[in-house]
């Protein structure tokens, strides 16, 4: 019986994105400047054969999403709240602690770029309320990933037809993966959890978790490495690595 339970949890089906994934996180570096969200990191992103590209989508005052993220690296850049109203973003260039201004991305010019680059996608961290990607992004539906912060919201992106949805750690248990994919064996409509995302620390830390994932197959997308070297060598030792966040992107 036990035998038989453990095998319901063994995946073997693939997530809808490719093993071995390299993400520009935040744009990936610029200038060694993290967490820029910019377009200058995201074009540099592009330049170094990224094809998975994160940013940070956080929604205005007034609605409308923007790519930002409250760094040391910006500190300079003064906003008069956070998230930041979208004219004052718009208006005000990004300043780095190296002196530099970097281009700021609204929902318009995310489109724009990735529109105009049909063999990127899009990953999005922070927003995941699907009826607001799905306004403003609907014709990156299919090619956006995204990390869900409660298991109702991986539920509810995992059914309007994303490329892929994430589990994020902050809502990823045992007991939470289980329960979903008992709800799962008994209704076609309730969605597997077959993507995780994790940080290292967490993955290391968490030894009851590590046994589960290799248990059954679970794939995951991480953040951890620091360039593409460092990501090589972690999908070498963790098998069920598929995506794994990086600042640095020259090979």
């Amino acid at each position: 019986m036990l035998m038989v339970a453990l095998m319901l949890y063994v995946r073997d089906n693939e997530p809808a994105v490719p093993a071995r994934t390299i993400i520009a996180h935040a744009g990936g570096n610029i200038d060694s400047l993290t967490y820029t969200n910019s377009r200058e990191a995201v074009m540099n992103a592009i330049d170094c054969g990224v094809k998975y590209i994160e940013l940070d989508i956080v929604v205005s005052p007034e609605g409308e999403p923007l790519a930002f993220h409250s760094s040391d690296d910006m500190a300079d850049t003064i906003y008069s709240c956070d998230p930041p109203h979208i004219g004052e973003f718009i208006a005000t260039p990004l300043h780095g602690r190296n002196g530099k201004t970097y281009t700021p991305l609204t929902w318009r010019e995310i489109n724009e770029i990735f529109l105009s680059h049909p063999d990127l996608t899009f990953v999005v961290d922070k927003t995941d309320d699907p009826t607001i990607l799905l306004k403003y992004f609907p014709k990156l539906r299919q090619r956006m990933v995204v990390e869900c912060f409660s298991m109702d919201s991986y539920r509810q992106v995992a059914k309007a037809g994303f490329k892929q949805a994430m589990l994020s750690e902050e809502a990823v248990s045992l007991g939470a993966v289980i329960a979903q994919d008992i709800r799962h064996l008994f209704s076609s409509d309730e969605p597997r959890v077959d993507m995780i995302a994790i940080g290292r620390d967490t993955y290391n830390s968490h030894r009851s978790l590590r046994w589960f994932i290799k248990l059954c197959n679970l794939p995951m997308a991480m953040w951890s490495a620091t360039d593409r070297e460092r990501a090589r060598q972690m999908f070498d030792n963790i098998p069920t690595l598929h995506m794994l966040y990086t600042n640095e992107l020259k090979p």
